[in-house]
């Protein structure tokens, strides 16, 4: 076993809720309001309610104290009339009536949860309260051009401090509860070196009711600290630095649907909706949608869409700061000292320096039209992974330089929208497959876990069933280093390396024109890597063309519906390496467009 069983004492909560049974004791509810119990107030329109104790009225407004001591001020007329004797007049709106006037006071025990979200509780239910609703006023919010970064790629980070002397160890997580319940993610913060770890529960033909569990875990202490439950079709995004606020994104099904953003904070009591907006309503589809975020201060947050738009954002206010526009689908990547933003647009890639707010940086992309490019920076900084499908690209981070070309082709994983990177010198791909920059060989296959996060080098892996626990390792492990070092010493890996004779073979490209062209770019190219070009080469490369079928291929439009059909001519194209007549690397590409 790789860690010993911990015990999770389950706490009780138990609390009584005493009836206000007529409306014509309000007087003497009001001279005596510290002795007034929860309870559950409504607003006019019925869709805000809050549970509260009544503290006084005053000025036609009434304060409302909740259980954690942060009071609340309604307009008498705003309530209901089964709350308020003296209704006046049934008002709606959409926006909620209650609003924070007294912040929570900082009591011995609201800063220990507000450090600690819970100590030995492990199912809380949900504390109430409706978050406030923003709508985003974009008329101040800066936009940041790419025009303003140097010709010359030249950056410099600062490494992150090695974190205390101490050593981690696992963290047993609450079993699965169903054998449907899938885990969402695992959010990191660098900062507070906490975890968030949501599961989601939905069970086939049963409703469109969506369970939530939301677990919170020092991974300094090695400690759960809270198991909270919730429901709603929400995902993870982002953790603050505190570790008590967690980002949650709207995750519905179809393009358009990941358009909400919703601040939880995490206490004692549960959790309660702070903020709620939707950041791109001025366009549809998938370009509204949010994919990423992350938070880069105690009061700042970046956030990339589906459209294209990375987003700087007050995080206590949803106020967006600044804007920047790079590809669509784009994933970028924070630098380990979180000065930095990795991205790429339609044909280069480029560094945003966040606090000054301005592109620092800008390189052409090692491969045009780059689809959905996923960033990843080494726990250093010394080196940037750019994955697209299978090809990930491996830049040096001070220069912008091309380092390594990665081809996943055989490998059987797809970069997809799981890439970090656990050391200087590897890629962990699709989650899975590590591989060794230098050598770019597919080292390792890790399996058995569901979701994986890096701090300081550590990847967290977690592992879910009957006994759940979240694994600190680093990766590579001693055996994959003794496999890498075993390889680079066998004569027989490399089948090309520097020196080495390449028997060029060209009399599979159907076009006679084109087989000279592409023999002298070829030899061109193999000459420039060291290899010698010749009858008698101990490899031989093959390069061929071929007509695939004749296709009927539809295309949707993003955002319209329908699909318009067109009739393509397949040609594939084909160079593979055959060494003692085995194929030792081929790599196939077709003309047919995604």
């Amino acid at each position: 076993m790789l860690f010993d069983a911990l015990t999770v004492c389950r706490g009780v909560f138990r609390r009584t809720a005493i009836a206000v049974v007529a409306a014509g004791f309000c007087a003497a509810l009001l001279s005596a309001a510290s002795a007034q119990e929860l309870r559950t107030w409504s607003d006019a329109t019925g869709k805000h309610k809050i549970k509260a104790k009544f503290v006084e009225l005053s000025d036609g407004k009434v304060t409302l104290e909740k259980d954690d001591g942060t009071q609340i001020s309604v307009p008498l007329a705003k309530l209901s009339k089964a709350d308020q004797e003296i209704a006046k007049e049934s008002q709606s709106g959409d926006e909620s009536p209650f609003k924070v006037v007294k912040p929570r006071p900082k009591t011995h025990r609201a800063r220990r949860d507000a450090e600690e979200p819970s100590g030995d509780a492990d199912d809380t239910d949900s504390a109430g309260g409706e978050p406030k609703v923003v709508k985003p006023d974009w008329s101040n919010a800066k936009e940041i051009l790419l025009a303003g970064a140097d010709s010359k790629w030249s950056l410099s980070l600062d490494a992150p401090k090695p974190p205390a002397a101490g050593k981690t160890r696992p963290i047993a997580l609450p079993r699965k509860s169903d054998f449907f319940e899938r885990s969402k993610d695992v959010i990191i913060n660098p900062v507070c070196r906490r975890a968030a770890i949501v599961y989601s529960l939905e069970r086939p033909g049963v409703g469109n009711e969506r369970q939530l569990r939301i677990v919170v875990c020092d991974l300094e202490k090695g400690k759960l600290l809270a198991t909270i439950k919730a429901s709603g079709k929400m995902t993870p995004l982002a953790l603050n630095d505190a570790g008590t606020d967690l980002l949650m994104c709207r995750d519905e099904w179809g393009w358009g649907n990941h358009d909400r953003l919703e601040l939880w904070r995490l206490s004692k009591s549960g959790f309660s909706k702070v903020l709620e907006w939707i950041a791109h309503p001025d366009v549809q589809g998938g370009e509204r949608d949010i994919h990423w975020a992350r938070f880069i201060g105690d009061d700042k947050l970046v956030t990339a869409s589906g459209g294209g738009k990375v987003t700087i954002w007050n995080a206590k206010t949803a106020e967006p700061l600044s804007w920047l526009k790079i590809a669509g689908g784009c994933f970028p990547a924070l630098s380990p000292d979180r000065k930095y933003l990795a991205f790429s647009t339609d044909k280069d890639v480029g560094i945003l320096d966040l606090g000054n707010e301005e592109v620092v940086a800008l390189e052409a992309a090692p491969k045009e039209h780059l689809f959905h490019p996923v960033f990843a920076f080494t726990p250093k900084g010394t080196r940037l992974a750019c994955g697209v499908g299978d090809r990930i690209f491996v830049l040096d981070s001070a220069t912008g330089a091309l380092y390594r070309e990665i081809s996943l082709a055989g490998a059987n994983v797809q970069v997809g929208e799981n890439m970090l990177c656990p050391s200087e010198e590897h890629v962990l791909a699709g989650n899975t497959l590590l591989i060794d920059m230098e050598s770019q060989a597919k080292v390792w296959t890790y399996r058995g876990h569901e979701g994986v996060s890096i701090l300081d080098g550590v990847c967290w892996l977690e592992v879910l069933g009957d006994a759940s626990v979240l694994i600190p390792s680093v990766l590579p492990h001693p055996a994959a280093i003794e496999k890498i070092h075993k390889l680079l010493d066998s004569p027989d890996f490399f089948v090309l390396k520097p020196g080495v004779t390449v028997k060029l073979n060209v009399d599979g490209i159907q076009d006679p024109g084109e087989r000279e062209k592409a023999s002298a770019a070829f030899t061109k190219q193999l000459e420039a890597n060291g290899f010698q070009v010749g009858s008698n080469g101990t490899a031989e490369l093959v390069a061929a063309t071929e007509m695939g079928k004749r296709r009927e291929i539809a295309y949707h439009m993003f955002g319209r519906p329908g699909a318009r059909e067109f009739t393509f001519q397949e040609y594939i194209s084909r160079v593979k390496v055959v060494y003692n007549g085995q194929t030792a690397w081929e790599v196939s590409c077709s003309n047919v467009p995604g």
